[in-house]
């Protein structure tokens, strides 16, 4: 495809943009993806578009098998895997590695697809990309180059970078996902935030939704409601979850954050996940110790 100031010639679609060169824009139903691909140091425009091109392929497909994208992965046969679509069948291996029966495949769709897009954008030639699905994102360092410095948000309903982590090819991190009160998804915990590292950004995205549930507590202060008063077309019907926090002592705190950190420890001996940060009301852990730093407040 030939461009003309970082825009496409004669490009009848619609649902992305050249934002400059190597970066587009994906605004496509729910999907708000930004992708971004190098190559050679220098930026790839032809890679960003060619991951943007299959955004509403993997829509479609997903649209097309949501009944089963929305039931629990406990209810699903193994066996049957093979008549869905592969981005489907992500989702779900993604999410039976979790060990909950409960959850449904949709605890993993926006990390699929940061993966799936990304390995587009490498397929076209890209040597160096990041697809950053609202905030679920894939990454692909490419051989020699510098770490990606991925920020972190400690409060979701804020949306401010208080942390950061330096990510290169030798942490094997290529995925990240952050969930908590105030995300798009619903929690069942009281973290503001909790950011997961992993293999994928599948597996970080349904790793960060179990761990972030993890982070709970009983208090008065904590609201919950059945999760179809807060969505009535969510995949969770029936599933208490948390609807809003008002101030915790600090043993509620302290409770939630231990809870959060055994479910990510536990993810992480498994071999799921690399490591994690969880926020509850100002207060951080992580594992393991050193994973983020916290920037400077000027």
């Amino acid at each position: 495809m030939r461009y003309r100031n970082d825009k496409p010639v004669g490009d009848p679609t619609e649902f992305f943009r050249v934002l400059r060169p190597g970066k587009v824009l994906v605004d496509h139903g729910p999907v708000t993806m930004t992708i971004e691909a190098g190559r050679m140091g220098a930026p790839f425009t032809e890679g960003a578009v060619a991951g943007a091109e299959l955004v509403p392929v993997l829509l479609n497909q997903v649209v097309e098998f949501l009944s089963q994208a929305r039931r629990p992965v406990g209810d699903l046969d193994p066996a049957a895997d093979q008549r869905f679509p592969e981005v489907l069948r992500r989702m779900i291996l993604s999410v039976r590695r979790l060990g909950e029966a409960d959850f449904t495949p949709m605890a993993a769709v926006a990390g699929t697809f940061s993966d799936l897009v990304m390995e587009a954008v490498v397929a076209a030639g890209s040597d160096r990309a990041v697809v950053n699905n609202g905030g679920d994102i894939a990454l692909h360092p490419g051989p020699g180059g510098p770490p990606f410095r991925v920020g972190i948000i400690s409060d979701l309903a804020e949306g401010r970078v208080t942390h950061a982590i330096d990510i290169g090819p030798g942490t094997g991190i290529c995925g990240v996902a952050t969930s908590g009160l105030g995300g798009r998804s619903l929690t069942k915990g009281v973290a503001s935030a909790v950011t997961v590292m992993a293999d994928t950004a599948g597996l970080a995205d349904a790793a960060a939704t179990a761990v972030a549930n993890a982070a709970s507590c009983d208090h008065p202060n904590v609201d919950r409601c059945l999760a179809e008063e807060l969505d009535h077309l969510t995949d969770i019907r029936g599933h208490l979850v948390t609807r809003g926090v008002g101030p915790l002592p600090d043993e509620s705190v302290e409770e939630a954050l231990a809870g959060g950190l055994e479910r990510a420890r536990k993810l992480n001996r498994e071999g799921m996940i690399k490591g994690a940060v969880l926020f509850v009301q100002g207060r951080a852990v992580m594992w393991p110790e050193g994973l983020v730093r916290r920037l400077s407040r000027d």
